[in-house]
Parts: C-alpha cells; sequence; structure tokens
C-alpha cells in the first residue's frame, strides 16, 4: 500500500469516525477511538488526519524503507514463533473493534410490523417503539422470547453473546425435569434444592405455582396465583406430601390447573456455570455478569491502556531523554537526579489516595500509572542520544548548518527507534498487569467496568467456581504470552550486531 493510499484512508476514517460520534451513532470499528473519553477519541482523530495529510502530499520517492529496515522486517518474520503471535495479536485486535456486533445486550436488527430497526447504532430505542408497555429502554432478549412465543413474523437478531459487559445481570430460567420420583436441573445430576414454579401459557411472565425442594422433593410453602398476580392458593408439603392446603378462591384455584404451562421452570441465581442453552459461553459471576462479554470489554479496555499509555511514556521519554543526552552538562545531572527522586515514589500509596477520594476512570488510571513509569524509556534515549550525538554524521550536519531541532529530530531520533520499538511490547505487557493488579488490589477502576483483575480476584476468593478463575487466567496469560514473544522477536530482529560488521 501506498503512503498516498495510506494518507486517503487515514483521512476518510477519521471523517467517517467524526461523522458518525457527531450524529450520536455507534458504529463497531468507527468508535474505536471514543471508546475512552470524547476528548481522548477527538485528539486520536486530530493526530490521525494529520499524519494522513502529511502521507498524502509526501513525495511518493522520498517513501522508501532503508536496506537495515529491509533486513529488520524480513528478520522479524523469519522468527515465526513471534510473527504469528504479532499476526494472533492484531486478529484478536480487529475482534475487539467490532464490539457491539459480537458482544452487547442490544439488538443487531429487530424486524417490527414490516420496519426494521438497528438498536446497536442509533443506542437507546424506547420499549414502546415495539408495543410494549414499558418507557425504558427495549430489554431485547426479553422481545426475543416474546416474539418467539408469539410466534409472530417480527423477529430479533442478537449478537452472539447478547450480554452487556457492564452491569448486565439479566435472570437466568433453567427447565427442571423428573426423573425416578424426583425433580433435577437440566445441567446437574444431584437432586434439586431450590424453588421451582410452572408460569400460565397464556401469559408466560406470571407465575402459576411455587414450591421449594429440598433433595428434589418437595418440602415447605407452595404458594398459587391467578392470571392477575392475585395469590389464590398456599400449601405445605413434606417429602414430598402434602400435608397442608388452603384455598382462599372458593374453588376456583383447581380450575387454574389446566392454564397452566407444562414443565417446570427455575431461577439460576448467580454465579451459574457455562450454558449453551442461555448463552452464557464462559458461565456468570457472582453478581451475574456474563464472564466472556467481561472478558471482552477487558480486551477493549487493555486495548486502550496500551495505546494511551505506550503514547505518553515515549512522548514524555524522547522529550526529556533526548534534551538530556543531547545537551548533557548541568541539565543531564540535574535531570538525572530528579529522575532518581520521582522514581523512588510509592506509587501504589499515591493509587490508594487518588482512588479513595474520587473513582478513577481509565484514562486518569493510566495516566497516573504512565507518571510512574516514564523514566526507563527515557534513560534508554538518553544514553542513546548521548551515544549518537558524538558519531560523525551529527558533527557533518552541524557544519551544513543545521540547527538543534533538525538534528535531534531527523537524525539523533531515527537513529535511536529501534529503541522504542523494542521497548513498546514490553510496555504493553506492564500496564497490562498494571491494571490487573490495581483491580484485582481493590484500588483500580470502579465495579461496573469489565476488569480482568477483578474476575480474578473473585475467582480466587472462592475455587467452588473454577470457570471464573480459569477464563481470567486463560485470557490474561495468552494476551501476555503472545505480546512477549512479540517482544523477543524485536529485539532480536532489530539487535543491532546481526547486521554489523567491525573491521
Amino acid at each position: 500500500m501506498s503512503p498516498r493510499t495510506t494518507g486517503i484512508l487515514a483521512i476518510l476514517y477519521s471523517a467517517i469516525s467524526g461523522l458518525f460520534y457527531g450524529l450520536g451513532l455507534s458504529v463497531p470499528l468507527f468508535k474505536v477511538p471514543f471508546l475512552g473519553s470524547a476528548w481522548v477519541g477527538w485528539a486520536l482523530l486530530a493526530l490521525l488526519t494529520l499524519t494522513g495529510v502529511r502521507l498524502l502530499l509526501k513525495n511518493q520517492q522520498s517513501w522508501q524503507w532503508s536496506p537495515l529496515t529491509l533486513k529488520q522486517m524480513k528478520r522479524f518474520r523469519d522468527i515465526r514463533r513471534g510473527h504469528w503471535s504479532f499476526l494472533i495479536l492484531l486478529f484478536l485486535v480487529g475482534v475487539a473493534s467490532l464490539d457491539s456486533l459480537l458482544v452487547g445486550k442490544r439488538a443487531l436488527i429487530v424486524h417490527y410490523e414490516g420496519q426494521y430497526y438497528f438498536p446497536f447504532v442509533t443506542q437507546v430505542v424506547p420499549a414502546t417503539t415495539f408495543g410494549l408497555k414499558e418507557d425504558s429502554e427495549t430489554d431485547y432478549r426479553e422481545l426475543q422470547r416474546t416474539f418467539r412465543e408469539e410466534k409472530s413474523s417480527n423477529w430479533v437478531l442478537l449478537p452472539p453473546v447478547p450480554y452487556d459487559a457492564k452491569l448486565d445481570t439479566p435472570e437466568v430460567i433453567e427447565k427442571l425435569i423428573e426423573r425416578d420420583g424426583k425433580i433435577y436441573r437440566l445441567t446437574s445430576n444431584e437432586p434439586f434444592n431450590g424453588r421451582g414454579y410452572t408460569v400460565f401459557k397464556d401469559k408466560p411472565g406470571q407465575k402459576r405455582q411455587e414450591w421449594v425442594f429440598r433433595r428434589g422433593l418437595r418440602q415447605g410453602e407452595m404458594r398459587g396465583w391467578d392470571l392477575t398476580g392475585e395469590q389464590v392458593e398456599r400449601g405445605t408439603y413434606e417429602k414430598g406430601q402434602r400435608v397442608a392446603y388452603t384455598d382462599y378462591s372458593d374453588g376456583k384455584a383447581a380450575a387454574l390447573e389446566s392454564q397452566a404451562a407444562e414443565g417446570m421452570l427455575t431461577v439460576v441465581y448467580p454465579p451459574s456455570p457455562p450454558s449453551w442453552e442461555h448463552r452464557h459461553f464462559l458461565g456468570t459471576t457472582s453478581m451475574g455478569g456474563d464472564v466472556l462479554a467481561i472478558l471482552f470489554g477487558g480486551w477493549q479496555q487493555a486495548i486502550i491502556a496500551s495505546v494511551i499509555f505506550v503514547s505518553f511514556v515515549f512522548i514524555t521519554g524522547v522529550a526529556v531523554g533526548g534534551a538530556l543526552g543531547y545537551f548533557g552538562g548541568a541539565a543531564d545531572i540535574i535531570g538525572g537526579r530528579l529522575i532518581e527522586i520521582w522514581s523512588v515514589l510509592p506509587f501504589l500509596f499515591i493509587v490508594m489516595i487518588v482512588s479513595s477520594i474520587i473513582s478513577p476512570n481509565l484514562f486518569l488510571l493510566v495516566v497516573i500509572i504512565s507518571l510512574f513509569s516514564w523514566m526507563g524509556p527515557t534513560l534508554y534515549i538518553r544514553t542513546s542520544a548521548l551515544r549518537e550525538k558524538s558519531r560523525d554524521y551529527v558533527a557533518s550536519a552541524r557544519l551544513l548548518g543545521a540547527g538543534t531541532g533538525r538534528i535531534i529530530l531527523k537524525h539523533i531520533l531515527p537513529n535511536s527507534i529501534a529503541i522504542l520499538v523494542t521497548l513498546a511490547p514490553f510496555e504493553v505487557t506492564a500496564i497490562i498487569t498494571s491494571l490487573a493488579a490495581l483491580d484485582y488490589l481493590g484500588f483500580g477502576l470502579p465495579p461496573e467496568e469489565p476488569s480482568w483483575g477483578r474476575l480474578l480476584r473473585e475467582g480466587t476468593e472462592d475455587f467452588n467456581y473454577p470457570w471464573i478463575v480459569s477464563s481470567a487466567f486463560v485470557a490474561m496469560t495468552t494476551v501476555l504470552i503472545l505480546v512477549t514473544f512479540v517482544g523477543e522477536a524485536i529485539r532480536e530482529a532489530f539487535d543491532p550486531k546481526k547486521f554489523t560488521t567491525y573491521r
């Protein structure tokens, strides 16, 4: 792809993303810059637009990789472990950019009375739009069940994972079955303990009767209701046998038996194990949130945090490190002592203080972490600038009249860029582990935000629900291993000893 084509695509993407956001549309892929905060999104679009304009105006002949860079890229491709890890990470980033097309509680398409609606783009659609009485946002999972029960021509298309990553705790209903005179759940071989109920055929949302079960047998109170929700009967059971009964409807309760739907249901209280029937493919948390949706949202958070963190740390490192290394002298001595003092400040205590005063969002939390993480790249760039400024090509540039800014930006920085490329993957692992650690300790993102660290904490607090901790552990370990493989491959590919001949 030529630089001119790349520039056009960058400008088009920025324009479409800004237009959709301004119109209030949330289109996957084009809403990626605004997943963090609005002003950060506009800043990213502005930077992308400026980059596109520069590539568009750049002379075609001046865009050529140096022979050394081509050798380094070829060597990176030859390191198969790192190359394939890089491709897998790119694929995972692409999956995350699809957002609500894959994971979300809003429907992709709703066909109602001959019209089509796209809630995942327009976001909030009142329930009254689809003939419901509630004057609130539509519950599309319930709407889908309603359309299916009515067997109408209306239909709802939900994402593959129809749950949101933030505070979406739906009620999970499961069928109960009878075997050998006892009641069992479909997903368990143990006799059922809990509450089971039946509903009306004509009104599935209204309970008909409810019993308490112990070891698969009715034990305790039974209650019954009519279609209006008024209680019409009450009974008591012991070891499956009714021992007491009261009819509040003068004998009408018995006539309601024929109106009850077949089969018995129960509400599965969280955390619940993985279920294909309810589309909780990795189970739920103790709050009822879908584990896969939370993992997906946590991956999106990790991508956004990595972009912000690496940009902040590298810009600061290049500016401060380049100045210290190039000018040297008193500036280098004073700056070095200030970096040493700043590096010993108690990072965790400061985060604890900030978290106790305010509830930090992702951007603020990443900025706080960045303030204590820029020293490493700064020292590397400082060393590189100190070494490069003594090279002959820098002296030649001075003799030709090049200014300080041109020497730093056009000569020293391009020859130091390999350091940043090598450090980038390891900085990504640092921000992912830092965010997970803070969330694990309870000093990270607000409780409603999806977080891998919070999943790990919840899973390790009670190992009776292994799907929680195992899902978070596998997801986090996989990403960190892939990023580490990429970092090792880049470090080996950009090793100057591989392409240097000493004479």
